[in-house]
Order: structure tokens, then C-alpha cells, then sequence
């Protein structure tokens, strides 16, 4: 077996291990399964992508992507914090007006209706698969990699890297919050191969742009990398919404266990996604191949994508029974 390959799993089975152990006794846990938990399994997708294009992983562009992308982040999402803050706040009244005039419950229109749901929604969903793709491909140009095959090694490293301190982060957030980091980890570790897939097209995207690659392929390659990016982020902050609704709700079912069963197929997606693209690269082939609309994987992507929707609506239904009649 390739040697990268008997790393991915080696780094694998020590994620899941951790999992085990934060889930088993959170109190023992700290800080052991935190830091193994938030870097083995996004080091697991690292090994396995390099063991596909049997390409050493660029340790440069890991760095990068862990402290340039990671700085840049940060101080995009300052500022953009506090614009957006003043510019939407006026709009809250006028949107929990609407959502009482829709019937909502008067609990769930104070969530759906509050600037800080307005912000985050913009934040993770518009501002962040921008700035922290463009983060991230600062960090990876560290690798300089040679050729195509290289650069979206480097993309990938950069995404691994990145990936691994927001893990840490968000865990240590949940922590401070007093809110079970141990499932937050959890999801976290599911979407794995997100940052990594982002990433890796963002920035091979770049590499081919700079090599006499059109301007209009550049483009497009961007714009889907940022779009996994935003898919994800707003498939987490649908499950955040869907939380306080099961929170306040009052239904018996356990919303941490429905969050994470909705994280682990998106995660799933991902993860495929990034074999598939992966192989393309190895095989010099376009990364992103020209789909027809009729084609299978495209109906079969949309099908996906269209029954994830479904969450949100299913989770109103479940939560609050007498939402649509508005009792």
C-alpha cells in the first residue's frame, strides 16, 4: 500500500479516537483529544490527496494556509463585522415585522428576525468563502509549486492548514460558551475535506491563470471553489437556526444528533468530491469537466443539493407543528 495511504488511515483511525474519547469523557479530554481531534483528520484528507498524485505535501503551503490564511480571515471578517453591523441593524424591525405578518412563532421570529442571525448569515455565507479562499491561496503560493499537478497539492495543503487551526478555534469557542465542544468537533471533523477541496480549485485555478489559461476559466474555478465553501458555511448556519428552533420548540428530539447526521452527508459530499477532482488532476484532466445539463452526476448533483434544502422546512415542521396555520 502507498505509504501516504497507510498515513491517511494511521491519521484517521487517531481522529476517530479522539472523537471517542471527547465524546466518552469531555473533562479528561482537554486538551489532548481537542488539538488530535482538530489535525488528524484534515491531515487523513492531506496524506490521502498526496498519495493520489504521489506528490510530497508541501509543508510551506500547510503553514501558510494556517497563518496567512488564518490572519487574513480574521481581519477581513473585523472589518466587514462592524460594517455590516451598522448597515443591517436598521433592518431587523422591518424583518421581524415581516416574519409576524408571515404567522412565525413570536420565539422563533426573535432568532429568524435578529441582526446577529442577519450578520451571520452574511458573514459565512457572502464574506467568507471570499476572503478566506483568497487567504488561503496567499498562504499556498508559499509551496511555489512547479507545475499543475504541484499547485493544487499546495491549494490543498493550504486548506488543510487553514482547516486545522478554525477547528481548534471553533472548539475552543464552544468551550468558553459552555457549549458541548465535543459535538462541535464532531461536525467539524465530518466536513473535512471541504477547506481542503476549496482551496485546492481556488488555487489551481490561479496556478492555470497564470499560464496562459483563460481569464473566463480562472473565474469559473473560483467561483465553485467559493461556492463549496459557501454551501457549507450556510448548511451550518441553517443548522444553527434549526437548533434554537428544536431548543425552543420543546420537540423530544435531539437537534445535536440531526445536526450531525446533516453534517456527516454534506461532509460525505465533500469528501467525494475531492477524490473525484483529485483524480482528474492525476490524470491531467480538467478538475472541473464540462457537464451538459442532461448529464447524470449533474441531475444527480441537483437532486442532492435541491432534497438538502428540504432541512430547514423539515425541521420548522418538526419543531413547531402549527407553524404553517400559525397557532
Amino acid at each position: 500500500m502507498n505509504r501516504y495511504y497507510q498515513w491517511a488511515l494511521f491519521a484517521l483511525a487517531a481522529g476517530v479516537g479522539s472523537i471517542v474519547w471527547a465524546s466518552a469523557s469531555p473533562a479528561t479530554a482537554l486538551p489532548g483529544a481537542l488539538i488530535i481531534g482538530s489535525a488528524s483528520v484534515p491531515l487523513a484528507v492531506l496524506a490521502a490527496v498526496a498519495g493520489r498524485l504521489s506528490v510530497r505535501p508541501p509543508w510551506a503551503a500547510l503553514i501558510g494556509g494556517a497563518t496567512v490564511g488564518v490572519g487574513v480571515a480574521i481581519v477581513s471578517h473585523a472589518a466587514v463585522f462592524a460594517f455590516a453591523y451598522a448597515f443591517f441593524l436598521g433592518f431587523a424591525d422591518a424583518g421581524s415585522s415581516l416574519l409576524e405578518a408571515l404567522r412565525v412563532d413570536s420565539r422563533l421570529t426573535t432568532v429568524l428576525g435578529s441582526p446577529w442571525t442577519i450578520l451571520l448569515l452574511v458573514e459565512l455565507v457572502a464574506v467568507a468563502p471570499i476572503t478566506e479562499e483568497i487567504g488561503k491561496a496567499l498562504g499556498a503560493r508559499l509551496a511555489r509549486p512547479p507545475d499543475r499537478r504541484h499547485a493544487f497539492m499546495a491549494g490543498v495543503a493550504a486548506g488543510v492548514g487553514f482547516a486545522i487551526v478554525e477547528n481548534c478555534l471553533y472548539a475552543t469557542g464552544a468551550i468558553w460558551a459552555a457549549y458541548p465542544w465535543e459535538a462541535l468537533l464532531t461536525g467539524r471533523t465530518l466536513g473535512s475535506a471541504v477547506h481542503p477541496l476549496a482551496s485546492g480549485l481556488v488555487f489551481v485555478a490561479w496556478w492555470q491563470y497564470r499560464n496562459g489559461e483563460s481569464r473566463r476559466s480562472y473565474i469559473r474555478d473560483f467561483a465553485i471553489g467559493a461556492g463549496v465553501h459557501a454551501l457549507w458555511n450556510g448548511a451550518l448556519v441553517a443548522l444553527t437556526v434549526a437548533a434554537t428552533a428544536f431548543e425552543i420548540g420543546a420537540t423530544p428530539v435531539d437537534p445535536t444528533i440531526v445536526s450531525l447526521a446533516y453534517t456527516g452527508a454534506l461532509g460525505a459530499i465533500a469528501a467525494g468530491s475531492l477524490w473525484i477532482v483529485t483524480a482528474n488532476v492525476a490524470a491531467d484532466r480538467d478538475e472541473v469537466p464540462e457537464l451538459t445539463a442532461l448529464d447524470g452526476r449533474v441531475v444527480a448533483g441537483w437532486t442532492v443539493v435541491a432534497a438538502s434544502l428540504l432541512f430547514p422546512v423539515a425541521v420548522l415542521i418538526v419543531a413547531f407543528p402549527g407553524f404553517v396555520a400559525g397557532t
